[in-house]
């Protein structure tokens, strides 16, 4: 949430989720009342059809429909990696090289990241609902084509369409969660939906391997189509429309309205109409208690009205994603949350070489996402037992204030550790085809990565929420969206790179990159205060106050 006065955050609630918000500003009454009690935010309007009116069951079955969703879409896209040997040997003698076989790893994950950008302005313009279920029909129709088809060319296309889809799990799907939560159960919600995602998808790529050596390898698409297709019914079932345009309310003085990205801004009711004006918001205030509360059957109309302006809010959503690029702490969250992800990619790309060399059969590699597995949990671990009560510690010291660049320091014992793992793990990949080493070592070095992966993704996301007092929402958008895009990048010359340099030399690099990004952060933790008082100084010469 953004103060009134230097952007200042008071710590609160240490036992809420480990990404949660940290509390109110001084002076600003909002989230926490005089006797201490939270305020729900947004303010819940008298419509029975609003979001946050709704049962406590209809909240968890689109909760539960989008997790769902998320997890075959990135195990779908990410779990390749144990049986891309089987696709260089089928591919590899009709012609096509190393670097073309892996884009059907990689050429995914960057279109997960385009998916962002595609998905998210036509849902905030014509409804979540119809584009939720357009993206699972698309991912399910995706899938059965992967397990159909029989040339490269048709395989590539079908994986890219894959991708597309899944951009949903990363833009559109947050946006749902967000709006069917209050600002203090977001924390709890998305540390839920991140570790599930990532814990659940490197469950399920423990069987891929398997699936691949007793049934073939279309049957890891034709299993995934089997579960899209569940996914299908839970979305029509329970993939209820979220979009509601909330009216504004007045509150200690105040106007508080919610823009399309649920973001919750508070004005002076002196200035609220020129606001709304300036922002083409429509001033919906009056009693809609007598609106009569929607049937089931009327939930499940797959669309409902659009944007009264869809054109403008698809371009508005583009321009301020591109706004908040301003921001030197959204510059580094991408730069971050990218250079890790890649990294995981690239040792996804050689894992089964590697581990075979070590003489594993083929079957077994998908053991290897145990370690995905025990790293997530001990990642989303270290976050919430450690990661928070640090951040609320810190907190106390500064007076009760909390910083969001608090949260870099907690990056730091993670980035050490994903630094030294990328060198551990180059080391035992060249001792692999030299006769020396021990699988462990790559073991050991994949599954604590995966602790520094998931840590770096709650600790970004967060810090990128709090530290963009100006649009956090699509500054939290383009952090998750861009991280796919700029990770293709750096592992798109990897092949290459191990060929001319070895695996010790490439992950050498990459580490060197790794920890030269991170070391930025040490001036954005001391610069980035002064920004985000700049940007609060300009808003408060408008009466703007922006909580998120």
């Amino acid at each position: 949430m953004a103060a009134k006065n230097e952007y200042t955050e008071h710590a609160e609630e240490p036992n809420k989720g480990f990404n949660a918000p940290s509390g109110h500003a001084e002076g600003n009454a909002l989230l926490v009342d005089a006797h201490g009690n939270i305020r729900r935010l947004p303010v819940p309007s008298s419509n029975p059809n609003d979001p946050l009116n709704w049962k406590s069951w209809q909240k968890w079955a689109v909760i539960g429909t989008c997790c769902w969703f998320s997890i075959m879409g990135l195990a779908l896209i990410g779990g390749l990696g144990p049986i891309l040997g089987i696709f260089f040997q089928l591919y590899g003698p009709q012609g096509y090289g190393p670097s073309q076989i892996a884009f059907l790893l990689t050429l995914p994950s960057l279109c997960v990241g385009l998916g962002n950008f595609i998905i998210l302005p036509v849902a905030l313009a014509y409804g979540r609902r119809p584009v939720f279920l357009v993206s699972t029909v698309v991912l399910l129709a995706a899938t059965i084509g992967s397990a159909a088809q029989n040339s490269y060319n048709g395989h590539l296309a079908s994986r890219v369409m894959q991708g597309l889809a899944t951009g949903a799990s990363e833009s559109l799907l947050p946006l749902m969660l967000t709006e069917v939560t209050f600002l203090h159960e977001r924390g709890r919600v998305f540390g839920l939906y991140w570790t599930v995602q990532n814990v659940l998808s490197s469950t399920m790529g423990l069987t891929s391997s398997y699936e691949a050596a007793a049934l073939g390898w279309r049957w890891y698409y034709w299993v995934f189509a089997i579960l899209v297709g569940v996914g299908l019914v839970l979305a029509f079932l329970f993939g209820f429309e979220t979009r509601f345009q909330r009216p504004v309310v007045s509150l200690d003085g105040r106007a508080v309205l919610t823009d399309d990205f649920g973001v919750t801004h508070v004005v002076p009711d002196s200035e609220a109409q020129e606001y709304l004006e300036r922002h083409g918001i429509e001033d919906q205030r009056g009693d809609d208690a007598d609106v009569p509360l929607k049937s089931y059957a009327q939930m499940l109309k797959p669309w409902g009205s659009s944007h009264k302006t869809p054109g403008q809010i698809m371009l508005l959503s583009l321009l301020r994603m591109a706004q908040s690029m301003t921001s030197p702490a959204i510059l580094f969250t991408v730069l971050a949350s990218s250079i890790t992800l890649a990294c995981v990619v690239d040792v996804s790309l050689t894992y089964d070489a590697v581990l075979q060399q070590y003489g594993w059969n083929p079957k077994d590699i998908g053991l290897i996402n145990l370690g995905g597995i025990i790293g997530g949990l001990l990642g989303a671990a270290y976050c919430t037992i450690l990661g928070e009560p640090f951040v609320i510690w810190m907190a106390r010291r500064n007076h009760g204030i909390h910083k969001p660049e608090h949260r870099l320091i907690v990056l730091m014992p993670v980035a050490v550790l994903g630094f030294s793992m990328l060198i551990l793990y180059g080391f035992m990949a060249t001792a692999a085809f030299e006769g020396g080493g021990s699988y462990w070592g790559v073991l050991v070095s994949w599954t604590l990565f995966q602790v520094t992966f998931t840590s770096v993704l709650i600790v970004t996301t967060t810090f990128a929420a709090e530290a963009s007092p100006k649009h956090p929402g699509p500054a939290l958008v383009m952090v998750i969206g861009t991280k796919n895009i700029v990770s293709f990048g750096v592992a798109y010359g990897l092949t290459d790179m191990v060929q001319h340099g070895g695996y010790t030399w490439t992950f050498g690099v990459l580490a060197g990159i790794f920890g030269a990004i991170f070391i930025l952060g040490i001036p954005i933790y001391m610069l980035n205060p002064k920004w985000r008082r700049y940007v609060t100084r300009a808003e408060e010469k408008k009466g703007i106050t922006t909580t998120d």
